[in-house]
């Protein structure tokens, strides 16, 4: 029978996994590598909300644990990888997080970063820092009860501020500029997580990520609507616009570059995590225009998927860690996020924001893509714990 110390450490590490944004059915495989490693015997149900172990030595002892979405902490996430492998009586420790003054630099250097990638006017890249500030300080106002409200409210000050922007006449593409403020909030990941999840028949977990999409994308877009609503109400209808790229390809380069960077900032990773990740950057940047070899942007989403998978599995094999960790800088890039509220935008208001055809029907295919990717990187070479 495990000791209650023992099933309190369990209990510790399936937390700690959930709290730093690992996925559902990996909590369970890890936890339950750490159990078999002590002799303990435990079946893990784990979700985005809740965490059920079961002890069948102990009488069937169970523990049911409630707990807040996770957000993701990948330096957390690799101090209890690191404890998994080196058994330790210490709780595993917090990481130190980056000082504010980063994180408001990381915050003001995504949006920019993201018009740079997408292409957008240079009037714009200035203003999208400025309102990446501003989306951090929205982040400050909003904690603890309130950052339901975050993305809403962030989204609601940008439509605001964008069509005052509008208004003085400067050449800004209003809706890409609005999404590029936002950029932070889009579940890109969050879908491709919860395909991944279905995929490998954790429907629990799939469709409760899938639900937790849609919301933030509807708080997004309806927040992005009426700010605009009332900020031309105040300055008058913003003109409408069409796609412009101003953006020099140096610029384009080094956008990449601090996209990746600011996301790791963002994500709380390591210095040393962060450099490893960007190789897998360029990928999830250039691969689907590259490795396509005249089959497509699919099959070329496809193999960077492939690429970008085996490559973080197998850094993170060296580094004795999760390959999440490295995974994330270049899937977090190559996800279609942001097409998903671009095609509702230019649905709804008729606008080209982006010379993408189809823009919506590519993103369906491009999540599809990213999921076949991750299930051959998977299928070829995989940690034995993640089996």
């Amino acid at each position: 029978m495990p000791s209650q110390y023992r099933i309190n450490k369990i209990v510790e590490i399936g937390d700690t996994l959930h709290r730093s944004g690992c996925a559902p059915y990996k909590v369970e495989k890890y936890t339950q590598h750490y159990a078999q490693k002590h002799g303990v015997d435990v079946m893990i149900q784990a979700t985005p909300t809740t965490i059920n172990y079961q002890f069948p030595d102990d009488n069937n002892a169970v523990v049911m644990k409630r707990l807040k979405p996770a957000s993701i902490n990948l330096s957390l996430l690799a101090n209890t990888i690191i404890r998994i492998n080196q058994p330790s009586s210490e709780p595993v420790p917090e990481p130190v997080g980056y000082p504010k003054w980063v994180v408001a630099l990381a915050n003001m250097g995504i949006p920019p970063a993201y018009l740079m990638l997408v292409g957008s006017t240079l009037e714009a890249v200035a203003f999208a820092a400025l309102l990446g500030f501003m989306v951090w300080l929205c982040q400050l106002v909003c904690k603890a009860r309130r950052s339901i409200a975050v993305e809403f409210l962030s989204a609601l000050v940008t439509g605001i501020l964008v069509a005052f922007i509008a208004s003085t006449g400067l050449p800004v593409p209003v809706w890409t500029l609005c999404i590029a403020a936002i950029i932070l909030f889009v579940p890109g990941l969050s879908i491709a997580n919860s395909l991944e999840c279905l995929a490998f028949n954790d429907l629990v977990s799939g469709t409760s990520l899938l639900g937790q999409s849609a919301l933030t994308l509807i708080k997004l877009f309806v927040g992005i609507v009426i700010g605009l609503n009332i900020g031309e109400a105040f300055w008058g209808a913003a003109p409408d616009t069409t796609y412009m790229n101003a953006v020099p390809t140096w610029l384009h380069i080094f956008g990449l570059f601090l996209l990746s960077i600011s996301i790791g900032i963002i994500f709380n990773a390591r210095p040393t995590d962060i450099l490893l990740g960007l190789p897998v950057a360029v990928l999830g940047m250039w691969g689907p225009f590259y490795l396509g070899f005249e089959s497509g942007w699919i099959v070329g989403t496809w193999i960077t998927t492939v690429l970008i998978t085996l490559y973080g599995t197998w850094v993170a094999k060296k580094m004795e860690l999760t390959g999440a960790i490295y995974i994330l800088q270049g899937i977090i890039i190559l996800v279609p996020g942001s097409r998903v509220l671009v095609s509702a935008s230019q649905s709804v208001f008729e606008q080209s924001i982006l010379p993408i055809p189809s823009i919506g029907l590519s993103a369906l295919f491009m999540f599809s893509a990213i999921v076949a990717g991750q299930i051959t990187a998977y299928s070829i070479y995989s940690p034995k714990i993640e089996r």
